[in-house]
């Protein structure tokens, strides 16, 4: 079984390096930016014409972006990253689209057709359904997958089968959502940690290959990621929290899902751990 360390020394450090540009278009921008074709946005090519010698006005359009296109998917902010790490960003796109040449746009789903549909882990920002529009797709293997609401800082639902077709919403309708492929088994109605919260996302990375998310709820900060179970049997949900006070989480019970917690006390889908219990502790979802 593999699971993600979680460690809040490096989580929450404060960096002294520079943002890394890359990193950073990966994991906020790659989902809807291509180098040389167009698919939800603007290529990295278009890009460059666009931004080239404006970094100014680059930042600007990021943090506070509007519609342009008629049809088109008006980009979220991206004021989360902050401005350094949108500079960094911008010196990224401005390197790898150099000297490169726009394709003619092609049809269909980039991400469903090989071999990219065969890349496990994978992860894309997308619109999806019964979601915010800050919702992001994981595929944790070749069976499991799931829906993480960045908007609202929690899990939405994970799936059994294939991954997802994103074709109508890269074509840039406006309104198209990505389609599951497989069966939903798994759905959660509100945050483990309650409805009536004060959330903030601050964000998430990439690793090896699986997203670490890390969010603020009230006064606590919370670190979430996930990896999968071998077989293809679910997935480990690893939490790390910063809290002064004991927690009760809810995990409602489902039909065909078996809930085990490493720590505290799991009854009734509710879990009862003591703040050092929440320092680390993950839970095994075993979906048929």
């Amino acid at each position: 079984m593999k699971q993600i360390s979680l460690t809040f020394a490096a989580a929450f450090s404060v960096a002294a390096a520079a943002p890394d540009g890359k990193q950073l278009f990966t994991t906020n921008c790659s989902a809807c930016h291509m180098l040389d074709q167009m698919v939800v946005g603007p290529s990295l090519v278009e890009m460059r014409s666009l931004y080239g010698g404006k970094q100014d006005d680059f930042v600007k359009w990021s943090i506070a972006p509007q519609k342009k296109r008629p049809g088109a998917i008006e980009m979220p902010s991206q004021a989360h990253i902050g401005e350094e790490g949108l500079r960094a960003i911008y010196m990224h796109v401005m390197q790898v689209s150099k000297g490169v040449t726009a394709k003619k746009q092609e049809k269909g789903d980039p991400y469903a057709t090989a071999p990219t549909h065969l890349a496990r882990p994978q992860v894309q920002r997308i619109f999806m359904p019964d979601a915010s529009p800050a919702a992001i797709a994981v595929a944790l293997d070749d069976t499991n997958s799931l829906c993480w609401d960045a908007g609202n800082c929690r899990l939405r639902y994970a799936w059994k089968g294939g991954f997802i077709d994103g074709f109508s919403y890269w074509q840039g309708n406006g309104s198209s959502l990505a389609k599951i492929l497989g069966t939903v088994n798994y759905t959660e109605q509100a945050s483990p940690f309650g409805r009536d919260q004060d959330l903030k996302f601050l964000g998430y990375k990439v690793k090896d290959g699986l997203p670490v998310f890390r969010y603020q709820v009230g006064e606590k900060m919370v670190i979430e990621a996930y990896s999968p179970i071998g077989g293809g049997l679910g997935f480990v949900r690893s939490f790390a929290i910063v809290t002064t006070a004991p927690l009760v989480l809810d995990f409602p019970a489902q039909s065909g899902v078996a809930i085990v917690a490493n720590k505290g006390r799991l009854e009734g889908g509710k879990l009862t751990l003591s703040p050092a219990e929440a320092a680390a502790f993950n839970l095994t979802f075993s979906l048929k």
